[in-house]
């Protein structure tokens, strides 16, 4: 199957093998001129269209691991009737799992990588008591009117 991308590329060459200059083609595809140089160019030295490898450090996890991982803890998640995780527990799973050390960073990276979500704070706590919090704001209020850059001793 041939990506979006690929077909654009392939419309700049089309295009400028029917002598438009890059500009024009800029225009009618509604890209930028350094680009349709650029995929000219490149069409012209390696006649190859598509992305190029990436460089860099392959992953530890491989595709099996990531789906034995997003399992695991879909079974956790539905035993324990929750949803979304904190990323200092499947920080330690990775690290069990890899015996590689991952920031938290990282790991969030994964988590989004396999669709699972993190938990989210709760705005208020469970144990907030209105009556307490008014008291307190009452209070607060009374010592505020005083002016707290002068020293009263």
């Amino acid at each position: 199957m041939v990506s979006g991308k690929v077909k654009e590329r392939e419309l700049i060459i089309k295009l400028f093998k029917e002598r438009k200059t890059c500009r024009e083609i800029a225009d009618l595809l509604g890209t930028s001129k350094s680009k349709v140089s650029y995929w000219i160019i490149r069409s012209k030295k390696t006649g190859v269209l598509t992305d190029l490898p990436r460089g860099g450090r392959p992953t530890l996890l491989t595709k099996k691991k990531l789906v034995a991982i997003r399992t695991m803890l879909r079974k956790e998640e539905r035993t324990q009737n929750r949803s979304g995780f904190s990323s200092k527990k499947v920080f330690g799973l990775l690290q069990e799992k890899t015996g590689k050390h991952y920031s938290m960073r990282h790991v969030r990276r994964i988590l989004h990588k396999m669709d699972i979500a993190l938990i989210t704070p709760r705005p208020f706590h469970i144990k907030n008591d209105p009556k307490i919090v008014d008291a307190f704001r009452q209070e607060f209020k009374k010592n505020s009117k005083k002016n707290i850059w002068t020293t009263n001793s």
